[in-house]
């Protein structure tokens, strides 16, 4: 595209004729957002990890669940299913279930603690590794 028609008013004429006929639409869909994420974003905090969590998991249950019921491409109830895998990760690091199951035994010792550490550390570098190499398949 030429310089010309990066212009302002070139600019303002594409978003008025491609555009501004779907604004209604995007009124609609914003308003929607807002009252989804008002209490995600509500209780969010800018202390750890757990906030961060929240937000992926929140944003991956919705994107599953939208998936699931409408998706097109034809490997879209796989991808709702590895969201959601991704969401029960997600949990299972926010919750420190391996370290619940530690504490069951006794008495702690440095074998037993690294064991619950492995599997901490599996379940996060599983997570990452899904979001890797499938996030950008991830689209209706």
């Amino acid at each position: 595209m030429s310089e010309e028609y990066n212009e302002w008013y070139w600019k303002l004429y594409r978003w008025f004729r491609w555009e501004f006929k779907y604004q209604h639409k995007y009124i609609k869909y914003g308003i929607q957002n807002l009252y989804k994420w008002f209490w995600v974003i509500w209780k969010d905090r800018d202390w750890d990890h757990h906030y961060i969590f929240e937000v992926l998991k929140f944003k991956l249950e919705k994107q599953a669940k939208h998936l699931a019921e409408v998706g097109f491409h034809n490997n879209a109830q796989r991808d709702a299913e590895l969201m959601m895998t991704c969401v029960r990760l997600i949990n299972k690091l926010q919750n420190e279930e391996y370290y619940d199951e530690m504490y069951e035994h006794r008495p702690l010792t440095l074998e037993l603690v690294s064991k619950y550490q492995a599997k901490h550390n599996k379940a996060k570098r599983l997570l990452f590794k899904i979001l890797e190499e499938r996030i950008e398949e991830w689209w209706d």
